[in-house]
């Protein structure tokens, strides 16, 4: 699944405004049909429906506002305030924190839930009309972090997804795409997943079986948008995560080095590098980790 975030957020435009141009411009050739009595229907038509109200243009959800925590939820009465899902993804801050040593912010997420796919696909259309087509999204400007989703069978995916994006952003300056989104991807997953992934896990072996694909750290690192990560990509970045986070304790202890240097000064040495320095084979940990995983899928 994929997600976009260009570069890393997507910068939120301002809602574009009334188009009353073509309007304005619009004349009708009354001196050549005056003697056509036939096209007089027709005439009033067009005269109706210029006259009519336009249809009113779609808005943010706002019926029902409740804070928890950081999070602003702002829904049409998709997701009560008391719902299981709020506390996890209010939870989920406090799993950050820990398993990441990062300190936690104030900074107010606000968090958008459509009623359904053609409220958020009607929305997105129009104030966001370049954005791709997806679920959901985690947008970032000078001053507001957000987070807009549709309700559905996949919202709590979708939300860990993105409130995920949006805690660390919260928190990192100069976050790269590839460690972005394989966070995202690692915290998407219930707390009783422990992060695996399946279907990623599933991919990749496949993938390693063909021959097809081999981790490649440095190259995830040079990469600059989500335009141009593939499903593999994707797999491959949270693959690199779950190593680090519930392999061997000095591979944890190396992330969260590296994000704290983030946190502190807005920049840090690539990880690829401090993983060789640390010694072994990363790419072969990775490897014998996936198909470790695989097996005790099967086994299970």
């Amino acid at each position: 699944m994929l997600r976009t975030m260009s570069r890393h957020p997507i910068l939120l435009d301002k809602p574009p405004g009334t188009r009353d141009e073509g309007m304005q411009r619009m004349r009708i050739p009354w001196a050549r049909i005056r003697g056509r009595w036939w096209l007089w229907p027709m005439v009033m038509i067009v005269i109706v429906g210029c006259a009519s109200p336009m249809a009113p243009r779609p808005t943010l959800p706002d019926r029902q506002e409740f804070t928890r925590d950081q999070l602003v939820f702002h829904t049409n009465g998709s997701l009560p305030a008391h719902h299981r899902l709020v506390a996890e993804l209010a939870g989920r801050r406090v799993d950050l924190s820990q398993d990441l040593m990062l300190p936690v912010s104030d900074e107010p997420i606000h968090v958008y839930v459509f009623e359904d796919a053609r409220a958020f696909n009607e929305f997105v259309g129009i104030h966001h009309p370049d954005l791709p087509r997806r679920r959901a999204f985690f947008l970032e400007n000078d001053t507001r972090l957000a987070v807009y989703t549709q309700w559905g069978d996949r919202v709590a995916e979708d939300l860990r997804h993105e409130i995920t994006h949006a805690y660390l952003h919260s928190v990192i300056p100069n976050l790269r795409l590839w460690l972005d989104e394989g966070l995202a991807e690692y915290y998407e997953l219930p707390r009783g997943c422990r992060g695996v992934n399946r279907p990623h896990v599933d991919l990749l072996v496949k993938r390693l079986a063909e021959d097809t694909w081999r981790p490649d750290l440095p190259r995830l690192e040079s990469l600059e948008t989500t335009a141009v990560l593939t499903q593999v990509d994707y797999a491959e970045c949270w693959a690199w995560i779950h190593l680090m986070l519930d392999g061997d304790s000095s591979r944890r202890e190396i992330l969260r080095e590296h994000l704290r240097e983030l946190c502190s000064t807005g920049r840090a040495s690539p990880l690829s590098e401090r993983l060789r320095a640390a010694g072994g084979d990363p790419n072969q940990e990775l490897v014998f980790r996936l198909r470790r995983l695989s097996a005790s899928d099967r086994e299970g």
